[in-house]
């Protein structure tokens, strides 16, 4: 889940709605919005609330955004054949300037997918940061928002973004404090006495899991542990490696991609705390037979490159829609207002399919 950003923007194009005579669209920061004609014009400080923004009920009544009212969500919709994403207000009182922050002076917050019966039960097993070397995967923001950090002739890598949930598993060194529960340092302290430097955990984004060994059955039935037990994870990862995918298939989401069951693609390994470049993640997979994430380009960053890849069929399932995609530094670079150098592009088909799940 990407960052909250309710920025201060300038509106950079506008133009008469060619299919309703009392529309116009405006174009801010890349993002097309639907407004009434001749609300705003070319050159206006405006403020554009993304998608998947939750507004408080004061605002609503101020604008008359009478849609958004009981917790509904900023969203992507279909106005007449053109998309509209997010939501353009007029500046608050007070002194603004371009790139100004404004969500918490508006009282505007992040809308959170629900979670799924799968989480549910991650959450019940653990709430608790038991490895602290067991770090999560990066937040991915929206490229919309950060549209100079890929400059023309960067090296990148385009991926499929796939619709699932995040897993993780790792061979990392034994860690034991007084925060962990009672019954987690006893087995670390027995691990360390027979001679053990590092243990394998596993979990979802937010939570690491506890596995069980019953009848080689390292994991149990969670969906993450189904997977670790599936590609053998245990064996396969080296000592003080993380890897991240996503699970994906039936009972998920709700884009299944033909799967009667689940499976995994891995989009990013971490060694000693670094992440790897995308070709060492590649060699890694082969090496170990583990599947990626389908690469959809490799290459230099042009303009339009984004917008050819965001939309059309997924590569696993060419009968199913595509989410979108991800880009990131080919040999991995860090950006001092982004930090690691890694963003997505989601299709507004995606956004605007019928009875779709955005479970964490």
């Amino acid at each position: 889940m990407s960052s909250l950003i309710v920025e201060v923007c300038k509106v950079d194009e506008i133009e008469k709605h060619p299919n309703a005579d009392k529309l116009s669209i405006v174009t801010v920061k890349g993002w097309n919005c639907i407004v009434g004609l001749d609300q705003y014009k070319q050159g206006d400080l405006v403020v554009f609330v993304p998608p998947d923004s939750i507004l408080p009920e004061l605002l609503i009544e101020k604008y008359e955004l009478t849609y958004l009212k009981n917790g509904s969500r900023v969203g992507t919709a279909k106005l007449r054949g053109y998309i509209s994403q997010g939501l353009i207000l007029s500046l608050p009182e007070g002194k603004f300037k371009v790139g100004d922050d404004v969500s918490k002076i508006l009282g505007i917050t992040k809308w959170e997918p629900p979670i799924s019966q799968n989480q549910q039960q991650a959450n019940m097993i653990s709430k608790k940061k038991l490895n602290p070397y067991f770090d999560k995967y990066t937040e991915i923001e929206n490229i919309k928002n950060y549209s100079n950090i890929f400059e023309l002739g960067d090296k990148i890598v385009i991926t499929e973004k796939i619709h699932g949930s995040n897993w993780r598993a790792g061979n990392l060194p034994i860690v034991i404090d007084k925060s962990q529960p009672l019954t987690y340092q006893i087995k670390a302290w027995f691990s360390k006495l027979f001679g053990n430097t590092h243990q394998f955990v596993y979990g979802s984004h937010n939570v690491q899991l506890h596995g069980k060994n019953k009848n080689n059955n390292y994991y149990g039935e969670d969906l993450w542990g189904k997977i670790c037990n599936k590609y053998d994870m245990i064996n396969k990862i080296p000592k003080d490696y993380i890897i991240y995918g996503e699970v994906y298939g039936i009972g998920v989401q709700d884009l299944t991609y033909g799967l009667k069951d689940v499976d995994l693609v891995i989009f990013d390994i971490k060694q000693d705390g670094k992440y790897l470049p995308w070709y060492a993640v590649e060699e890694f997979c082969k090496q170990y037979n583990l599947p990626t994430v389908p690469v959809l380009y490799i290459g230099d960053f042009e303009e339009g490159i984004i917008g050819k890849y965001t939309n059309g069929k997924s590569i696993i399932c060419p009968k199913q829609i595509r989410e979108g995609c991800v880009i990131k530094d080919l040999y991995e670079k860090q950006h001092k207002r982004l930090g690691r150098k890694i963003l997505k592009s989601v299709s507004p088909d995606y956004l605007l399919r019928k009875n779709g799940t955005e479970y964490q």
